[in-house]
């Protein structure tokens, strides 16, 4: 079984992985990233990103691409109230209002005095990948999706993690001095006796992703999201 030494060994290849290995690269430090799953996001999931987050994509390299794709300023001003969006009750599609949110689309001057970066809005499975893409170009060969850590230990000297290539079975070692657990608190807390507190399981969500042209009822195009209140 072969062995790989590393400075730090990052596990989980979402937007806090693919982050930190960015940062550690322009840094110098040198980084190995495992990701259990073959690719980046398949689901939306979330999506704005705050100023503060776009000063640090700034910083690696990545800020004008996610600007190019993403949501465009003025198109992300409000959240807005709506009874529904359309039906057999007369109120459907009516607005109950709206609420100024993120700047304004940088209209608010307070917030653009806040930063040089406007907020942005690209959902994960388009930005994962701008973010995967660059990770790889300041780290060739370091990042690597469909490996899975399924054991990992801690001493003095650092951590000792069994990774399996899922695409062929092979199994190989990693000697870090540190590991950044970037895997939502999926894997390495349960492995080194780390667990979640407080309470858990408070509500159930159902998301639904699809596409469709609503634009014949969506017709405030400076509304980001949608809340829908139905009558019935």
């Amino acid at each position: 079984m072969s062995t790989i030494e590393t400075p730090v060994l990052i596990v989980g290849g979402g937007g806090a992985g693919l982050t930190a290995s960015m940062l550690l690269s322009q840094l110098g430090v040198e980084t190995l990233l495992v990701s259990s799953l073959p690719t980046t996001s398949i689901l939306p999931k979330a999506h704005v990103l705050n100023q503060r987050c776009m000063e640090i994509f700034t910083d690696v390299g990545v800020a004008q691409e996610i600007y190019r794709r993403g949501t465009p300023a003025e198109n992300m001003r409000y959240s807005a109230y709506y009874i529904g969006l359309a039906g057999s009750d007369p109120a459907y599609g009516r607005r109950i209002g709206r609420m100024e949110s993120w700047g304004a689309g940088c209209l608010d001057a307070d917030w653009a005095s806040a930063s040089p970066c406007l907020q942005a809005n690209l959902p994960q499975i388009r930005l994962e990948p701008i973010l995967k893409f660059r990770a790889e170009a300041l780290a060739p060969g370091r990042v690597h999706f469909n490996h899975e850590v399924i054991d990992i230990e801690q001493n003095t000297s650092g951590v000792t993690a069994l990774v399996r290539d899922k695409t062929n079975g092979t199994e190989y070692t990693v000697r870090a001095r540190y590991a950044l657990a970037c895997d939502g608190g999926r894997t390495i807390g349960k492995r080194l006796g780390v667990e979640m507190e407080g309470t858990r399981d408070v509500m159930r969500i159902v998301s639904v992703y699809m596409t469709a042209d609503l634009s014949r009822w969506a017709t405030d195009p400076d509304v980001l999201i949608r809340w829908l209140w139905m009558p019935a």
